[in-house]
């Protein structure tokens, strides 16, 4: 079952203005230096504006791997409905505090996955932006229920949506799951993926997790490049030239984020 941890009463926020907008966020120590970054552009800058070009007052944004909201809270100023699921519970309790002032933020408490429950790893406690179904940290863990796709996107209510996933290398475990998104009304979609942690989940010597790595890295691009334009990528030409350039001859892989799009945009009233 998921487990939430209640605040004992409504947590504080802090105003943050980034990618031209202004958004409430827990105010929580931890968080502060990120919070600088944030403001200051150095935060996926390049997420703002794949978010801006396709949400409107017609699309929901399915968020996940919400975090603390920067990303869900941002865009429910522009998008339809923002639905919003997390499965690490110091995340959930923030965004449970946080979504009521929205209006149109639905939170799923949980993972995506195509079991029921799922155990989850914290790599460096819970609230912090690493967080994954995979066994990769020895630091606290949790069990949290799991919903698959056709379950989430029944909140969207048949309503056009783009996608967001960051799910700290449990992408590559799914990809069963990710490959309904067919089935949907899909304007575009980003997916994180993380090939270091991926590698790390991994038994064996390092050259054939390396070689495991990249060819799962090839095939989750090339399946989802089957049912929407995709992928570009940031820095890298496409999907080969990161392949080799990102994962095969780097000493470590390089993390990167896929986006899949349709050509539409948002009209300017909705743009930041």
């Amino acid at each position: 079952m998921s487990r939430t941890l209640e605040p004992a009463e409504p947590i504080a926020t802090v105003d943050v203005r980034y990618a031209g907008r202004t958004v409430s966020l827990p105010d929580m120590c931890e968080y502060s230096k990120f919070y600088g970054k944030l403001a200051g552009g150095c935060w996926e800058a390049n997420t703002f504006a794949t978010l801006a070009r396709n949400l409107d007052r017609d699309t929901v944004l399915v968020d996940i791997g919400a975090w603390i909201g920067v990303t869900p809270m941002w865009s429910a100023q522009i998008a339809r409905k923002v639905i919003a699921v997390e499965p690490d519970p110091k995340c959930v309790a923030i965004l449970n505090c946080l979504t009521p002032a929205a209006g149109n933020v639905t939170v799923i408490e949980g993972a995506l996955t195509d079991r029921n429950e799922v155990a989850i790893h914290a790599v460096d406690g819970f609230g912090s932006s690493e967080t994954s179904v995979l066994d990769i940290g020895d630091g606290a863990q949790a069990s949290v229920r799991g919903f698959g796709i056709d379950e989430i996107m029944r909140h969207a209510e048949g309503a056009p949506v783009f996608v967001k996933i960051d799910i700290e290398g449990y992408e590559y475990e799914i990809a069963p799951e990710l490959s309904k998104l067919r089935n949907y009304p899909l304007r575009g979609l980003q997916i994180a993926v993380h090939p270091q942690l991926y590698e790390k989940s991994l038994k064996g010597n390092r050259l054939w997790r390396r070689l495991r790595t990249a060819w799962a890295t090839w095939r989750l691009g090339r399946l989802l490049g089957r049912f929407i334009p995709g992928p570009t990528l940031h820095k890298f030409e496409g999907l080969g030239s990161y392949i080799l350039g990102g994962i095969l001859f780097r000493g470590k892989p390089k993390g990167a984020d896929f986006v899949f799009e349709r050509n539409s945009a948002p009209t300017s009233e909705d743009k930041p």
